[in-house]
């Protein structure tokens, strides 16, 4: 909302007519002896000098809604963005402007010779239009050579007679529309010498939209608190005052005396000790996926065994697909076995983590793989000897490893206390509803709802429900004339930290249920819904006339 009237037909007319009142009554009482029910001097001298007096007053108001941390909380809506920042400018609180997305992108060659890529390049995403470019110029080496510079990249070959190698683009324009999922082929402006195909190589997520003063104010307590390991809301305020963690959604510190927190139990006697702190995090909207090149071993029959290292997919969820290096069409081949392990090998400071699953979901995690290749010729082959390369897409929450060594650095940890920083237990949501219409309606917006709907799961937190009222408050404003929500069902997966799998499902609210024993509970999980896994159906419903 603009701070000033531009326009008097923007006045209310209940308060012209009460400014208007207003002056009449003083007026009357002044000089009683001029006619003021209607005439010149009403007519033209009254009526104008109340509009503008009502004008100035919405001025006063707006101005003093704008200013006051009470009247901007009650309704952010009402007041002014350049106001608001100015206020909160007081507290060392600066708006987010947006920020354009970043990822990796995949450039497949057709020849293993040196290849240069042009910082000036345009990348247009299929579908959605989004243009990319490099953050820089980028010398792909070809493979077998290293890579001494921060721009250099070294060619892989992918085993089809082409060779791949990744290199970071971003959107030319600010906001969450370039967050382009994995796979979307990019499609540059001209002829990229030696080059066959482009395409995202992971979810683009970092993409955001400015600020709404809503979204501001919840900087607001972060702010205020110390920027220091201590209570729960400075341990939030200090990651928050991290450039690199700024857009961090939600933040759950846990420790003694919480039931989610086991690892102050490592004692003789089972009963809490403190000195532990775990850090679960919600860093992104949804889980991030992402490809990666990896050399698999034979096993025998059709069995094959890959390596995640820690460093690798810091914290990862879970495997989604593997398929041969090249195969960019099949559903690939599924997980046989996800067994998990702990790397503290060359860590400067260890935590205390006795058990496997404390150690799940964080940077110091990794992974033995196993899965089955049928379509694989295997007379050829020897067992623990072939080997392979796989496509390896992950499931994860960016930026826990960077998280985890910025809070265990020797320079920001605690003398007093073991911090694990972990992301955030999965419940993947699928979410599915009718949206009813009648013929004649315009058809919705399905895309931009999918998309609503997921900004708004992923506003939730560690609440531990989502209600069907969050999704039907979202759809409504898209809709219009009689068009209505309908038959909502929720679905969630949880995958718990020793790898079970649990499953709850509702119309009306969904319950993450309270199980500590395993860290499962509405402080340690979140609905992470990606707008894929959205499904809109839009019925005709026979409206009556």
């Amino acid at each position: 909302m603009a701070i000033e009237i531009t326009s008097l037909k923007q006045l209310d007319a209940t308060k012209v007519a009460a400014m208007i009142a207003q002056l009449t009554q003083l007026m009357a009482e002044s000089h009683p002896e001029v006619e003021l029910t209607r005439g010149v001097f009403h007519d033209l001298v009254l009526y104008f000098d109340g509009v503008l007096n009502a004008a100035i007053q919405e001025n006063i108001t707006r101005l003093q809604q704008s200013n006051s941390l009470l009247d901007i909380n009650t309704d952010p809506t009402l007041a002014d963005t350049s106001v608001v920042d100015q206020v909160l400018s007081n507290y060392n609180i600066t708006r987010d402007n947006g920020t354009p997305a970043t990822g990796v992108a995949t450039v497949i060659f057709h020849l293993n010779v040196t290849t240069a890529i042009a910082a000036n390049v345009r990348l247009t995403a299929a579908d959605t239009g989004v243009v990319f470019q490099p953050t820089e110029a980028f010398v792909i080496l070809r493979a077998g050579n290293v890579a001494t510079a921060a721009n250099e990249r070294v060619m892989i070959p992918v085993g089809d007679g082409t060779y791949a190698a990744n290199i970071t683009v971003q959107a030319t324009t600010i906001g969450a529309a370039g967050n382009i999922r994995r796979g979307v082929k990019l499609t540059p402006n001209s002829v990229l010498n030696n080059t066959a195909d482009v395409y995202a190589n992971t979810d683009f997520i970092h993409g955001r939209d400015a600020s709404s003063n809503a979204e501001y104010l919840t900087k607001l307590a972060p702010a205020l608190a110390a920027k220091t390991i201590g209570s729960r809301q400075s341990y939030t305020a200090a990651i928050l005052n991290q450039p690199a963690f700024s857009n961090t959604l939600h933040v759950s510190v846990l420790g003694c005396g919480d039931p989610e927190q086991q690892r102050d139990q490592h004692s003789l006697f089972p009963v809490s000790g403190g000195g532990k702190v775990d850090i679960y995090v919600q860093t992104s909207d949804y889980a991030q996926l992402q490809d990666h090149l990896l050399e698999a071993t034979y096993m025998g029959g059709n069995q094959w065994q890959l390596i995640l290292p820690r460093d690798t997919a810091p914290g990862f969820y879970e495997v989604t697909r593997i398929a041969r290096a090249g195969d960019t069409v099949s559903s690939g081949y599924g997980v046989a076995e996800d067994i998990r392990n702990i790397d503290f090998l060359n860590t400067d400071f260890v935590p205390d983590v006795l058990y496997l699953h404390e150690g799940t979901y964080t940077r110091y995690q990794n992974a033995v793989i196993r899965f089955n290749d049928t379509d694989a010729a295997t007379s050829s082959l020897v067992a623990n000897e072939s080997r392979a390369l796989y496509v390896v897409t992950t499931s994860a929450m960016p930026l826990i490893a960077e998280m985890q060594d910025f809070l265990s650095s020797r320079a920001n940890r605690s003398r007093s206390a073991d911090i694990l920083v972990k992301a955030a237990v999965p419940c993947f949501t699928k979410i599915s509803f009718e949206i009813r219409t009648q013929a004649s309606d315009p058809t919705p917006p399905v895309a931009e709802i999918q998309a609503a709907v997921s900004a708004a799961v992923s506003k939730i937190g560690f609440s531990g429900q989502l209600h069907a009222s969050v999704i039907t408050n979202v759809v409504h404003d898209y809709l219009t004339g009689q068009q209505a929500v309908s038959s909502i069902d929720m679905f969630g997966k949880i995958r718990r930290p020793n790898g079970d799998l649990s499953f709850v499902r509702d119309s009306a609210i969904l319950r993450i249920p309270t199980d500590p024993e395993r860290l499962v509970t509405g402080r340690t999980t979140v609905f992470l819904t990606s707008p894929q896994d959205v499904s809109i159906s839009v019925v005709a419903a026979g409206f009556l006339n």
